[in-house]
């Protein structure tokens, strides 16, 4: 995978451009940062507000598009951050660190990518697809209905999977169901061409899009979603337990989700530990 670049990290403020819903729950925010930054996808930025309205912890988000100095992101009101987030508007500013941490491989020549999203971690794929993404790639976006689903962001190129199979426009297609099992479906076990399955969002969508890699003999990156507190592996707290053999004991450690990832090789995290732990939810 590529290394991390925190090295290259820019820190500075950044103006709103543009912060407006995209469907009934993701919510896009533009930014134009003081200078040029080169993200690449499967990167995240840190964003807090500035001066005595800062969060005791910034909050960290997958860089959904970037050009010259204007960067995008794509959230969800969770909790009292992006609910301070959501108030934003033109003109206002928020502070801003970025690239952090570990981005997806670019395209093998001889290895199609599956791309697969699921609410709000469409970003990481998404930009891989616009950055990379040739006519044998294809993606893959799950959502919890169609309202939930950011239509003008996805084009034709991408399936739809949708948990309840309502506010889905007229024009447009989605199946109903798990979009793991989507691929599944779209791509026949028949079919033994080597893959590459790219993936982030919650969970369980992980775990059953490694298990699908795994039965199927494709390689697999998995872009996880931790509470980020710092982007530089201080504060501790995003640790995934991740194998590794020469650890003492059962052959596992905590690894840094933001300074050893966010993306990691699904084998390589140890899925019977992960997701365990419980989370208050900040946003």
């Amino acid at each position: 995978m590529n290394n991390k670049s925190t090295d290259a990290a820019l820190r500075c403020a950044a103006r709103v451009l543009n912060n407006h819903a995209v469907s009934t729950g993701l919510i896009r925010l533009d930014m134009e940062l003081e200078q040029k930054q080169d993200f690449k996808p499967g990167q995240f930025a840190m964003i807090n507000l500035p001066g005595s309205a800062a969060f005791v912890f910034s909050r960290p988000f997958s860089i959904l598009h970037s050009h010259e100095k204007v960067v995008s992101l794509l959230y969800r009101v969770v909790g009292q951050g992006t609910q301070a987030l959501e108030h934003l508007r033109a003109g206002q500013y928020v502070t801003f660190l970025g690239p952090l941490g570990r981005a997806f491989d670019p395209p093998a020549p001889d290895q199609p990518v599956i791309l697969v999203g699921g609410g709000v971690g469409l970003p990481p794929v998404w930009a891989w697809l616009k950055r990379y993404g040739r006519s044998v790639d294809k993606g893959f976006f799950g959502a919890r209905d169609g309202g939930d689903v950011p239509w003008d962001l996805l084009d034709e190129n991408w399936r739809i999977s949708v948990d309840i199979d309502q506010g889905v426009p007229d024009h447009r297609k989605a199946w109903q169901g798990r979009v793991p099992d989507l691929v599944a479906r779209e791509i026949s076990a028949e079919d033994k061409t080597s893959r590459l399955i790219m993936a982030c969002g919650p969970i369980p969508l992980l775990k059953a899009v490694a298990d699908l890699a795994r039965t199927r003999g494709w390689d697999c990156l998995v872009s996880l979603e931790e509470h980020m507190g710092c982007g530089y592996g201080a504060c501790k707290g995003c640790v995934v337990p991740v194998l590794d053999s020469t650890a003492s004991g059962d052959g596992w450690r905590n690894a840094t989700c933001c300074q050893e990832g966010p993306v990691f090789r699904a084998e390589s995290i140890d899925w019977s530990r992960y997701g365990q732990r419980d989370f208050e939810i900040v946003g």
